[in-house]
């Protein structure tokens, strides 16, 4: 071992301290160019161009269609790709896909039309669909990496951490996005620019500097989605994990994107808000994460990731009923306070779901994270197209006005109520879920000690053959 390999490695870990940090590099890249998205195409696309409601709900169900299919798909396309061939099975499509989402990500915000109804209609389905389709291709290959790179429960809550790292040094860009956005066009499209050469050009040095565990890849059984479907309804871990995981992307949808409508509510400028909220979501979140992170040594996932979730739901419910009054709305900055350090139990989602990768591969002797993932992007991409549905929905319920610079008293309530209500409702669902995931205890003590053996025998049979 040379020096620096001797200075990188942690003797705790299996991978070196470089090699953790290099994976949790792809998170920043995916925080900018999802982040930014997410932030921005409701209030581009409905909002200022007043995309009929119609219409926008008509591409969002295409849009739920084509792309639930195409995560089922795609996720499982480096399952069967030829490792011999490419050289790799994952990180050619971290470090070529990444390049071309990042291209797509640039190009989706130059208007096609400012008024006419049907081809800003068509302008939004074909950017999203685009734009999902290469996000899914990119960021399930990465999810892929973390449960063949290490089966140590421990280190994937480390990597995780880490990933939370760049995801703050990411929620910048994203945060001062808004602002930009509020510039003008021109302004926006060089700082698009911009951030996607940064995005492209991490996601390059991502794949240059990892190495995949070809010992690990074997044969794969094509298997359709029906099939699919059928296969992984009998795991009782699987199906808790997608529950959780499909609840929590609707209210993600919920989130970002409907900030155009939450600033109604913040009582402050758009400047402090977006200031307010990086705080939020670096320093007040990275609180939560160490929280739950240290919590994690004396209790399970399953355990800190529910009783997070009771607590955040309760959360959003006591605070509704306090800021109602709008002459205490300003107090919702208090309670996102608390609400971000309890929320700190995502930390936990990523290393969750390898956890029913590993199951599954102890199950049937060969590692399917396409398979899983795939099928399991396919509900959240229903729960992800669902969300912004709901929310546009609630708001017009309420008589909220597109593109208006003030709303009425009714408005305002729909607006706290989609905020706190609304998603404590999916939260609960989450949590309800999780309870029944099976894999803790002395059950996780016996998967983990059966994984290393199998682990360590197809090493050992792989050396054999070179």
């Amino acid at each position: 071992m040379n020096e620096k390999e001797n200075f990188d490695k942690n003797e705790k870990y299996s991978l070196s301290k470089r090699e953790r940090v290099y994976y949790s590099l792809a998170n920043l890249p995916h925080t900018i160019l999802a982040g930014i998205f997410t932030l921005t195409f409701v209030d581009y696309f409905w909002n200022t161009f007043v995309l009929n409601q119609l219409l926008f709900i008509t591409a969002q169900i295409i849009y739920v269609a084509v792309n639930a299919l195409n995560d089922f798909y795609l996720g499982r396309v480096s399952d069967k790709t030829d490792y011999k061939r490419w050289g790799s099975r994952r990180l050619i499509y971290i470090k070529w896909g990444g390049v071309l989402w990042a291209i797509v990500f640039f190009s989706l915000w130059f208007p096609w039309s400012y008024t006419n109804q049907i081809i800003i209609f068509i302008h939004y389905l074909v950017s999203v669909i685009a734009f999902d389709m290469l996000l899914t291709l990119v960021i399930l290959v990465w999810i892929a990496l973390m449960p063949e790179l290490t089966e140590d429960p421990d280190e994937r809550n480390q990597m995780s951490l880490n990933n939370q790292y760049f995801l703050i040094i990411g929620a910048l860009p994203v945060l001062i996005s808004f602002v930009v956005f509020q510039m003008g066009m021109t302004v926006f499209h060089i700082y698009t620019g911009v951030c996607a050469i940064i995005c492209a050009i991490c996601y390059y040095l991502v794949a240059s500097n990892l190495e995949e565990k070809p010992e690990l890849y074997e044969s794969q059984v094509e298997v359709g989605l029906l099939e699919a479907l059928k296969e992984l309804s009998s795991s009782k871990s699987f199906i808790t994990v997608t529950i959780f995981r499909a609840f929590r992307q609707i209210n993600i949808s919920l989130g970002l994107s409907f900030i155009f409508a939450y600033i109604f509510i913040f009582g402050v400028d758009e400047i402090t808000a977006s200031l307010l909220y990086y705080l939020l979501t670096t320093v007040v979140a990275l609180l939560g994460f160490f929280l739950y992170k240290k919590l994690s040594r004396t209790y399970e996932m399953r355990s800190l990731m529910v009783w997070g979730m009771i607590v955040h739901a309760i959360l959003n419910v006591v605070a509704f009923f306090v800021i109602l009054p709008r002459e205490f709305e300003i107090l919702v900055w208090f309670f996102l306070l608390i609400s971000f350090v309890v929320q700190g139990y995502v930390l936990f989602d990523f290393p969750i779901l390898s956890l029913v990768i590993d199951e599954d591969e102890v199950e049937h002797n060969t590692r399917r994270e396409g398979l899983i993932l795939g099928v399991n992007a396919f509900f959240n991409k229903i729960g992800e197209s669902i969300g912004p549905i709901i929310g546009t929905s609630i708001l017009l319920l309420f008589t909220f006005q597109q593109n208006a610079e003030t709303q009425g008293d009714l408005a305002i309530v729909g607006i706290k109520f989609l905020l706190l209500i609304v998603q404590s409702i999916f939260i609960a669902i989450g949590a309800i879920s999780l309870y029944y995931f099976p894999l803790y205890g002395e059950k996780l003590q016996n998967l983990r000690a059966e994984l290393s053996k199998m682990h360590k025998e197809k090493a050992d049979a792989f050396r054999a053959k070179i």
